[in-house]
C-alpha cells in the first residue's frame, strides 16, 4: 500500500500536471531547466529557424520581434489563465478539506 502511494508522490510534478490537465496524459520527460533557461531557449530555437528559412528577414529584425511578440502574449495570457484556475481550485480544495469528522 505505501509504495503505490510513494508512487503518486514520485510523480508529483507540475510539468505532470500540466500534461494532464493540457492533454491529458503523464508528461514523457521532465525537463530539468528552469523556467527562464526553457523560454531563452525555445526563442533561440525560433530565431535561428526563421533565419535559416528566410535570410533575408535578418535584415528585418521588426518582423521577427512581432512574432516572439505574439508568442510572449499569449504566454501572457494562458498565464493569467493559469492563475486564476490555480486559485479557484485551492478555494475548493480549502473548502473540501474545512468540514469537521463526523
Amino acid at each position: 500500500f505505501m509504495s503505490y502511494i510513494s508512487e503518486i508522490f514520485d510523480r508529483l510534478d507540475v510539468q505532470n500536471i500540466r500534461e494532464f490537465l493540457l492533454r491529458g496524459v503523464e508528461c514523457p520527460e521532465i525537463n530539468p531547466m528552469g523556467y527562464q533557461e526553457r523560454l531563452e531557449l525555445a526563442e533561440t530555437k525560433v530565431r535561428e529557424q526563421i533565419r535559416k528559412r528566410y535570410p533575408k528577414l535578418q535584415e528585418d529584425e521588426d518582423l521577427m520581434d512581432r512574432v516572439l511578440s505574439y508568442g510572449s502574449e499569449t504566454e501572457d495570457v494562458y498565464m493569467e489563465i493559469g492563475l486564476q484556475c490555480g486559485f479557484i481550485l485551492a478555494m475548493r480544495l480549502f473548502k473540501n478539506t474545512d468540514r469537521k469528522e463526523v
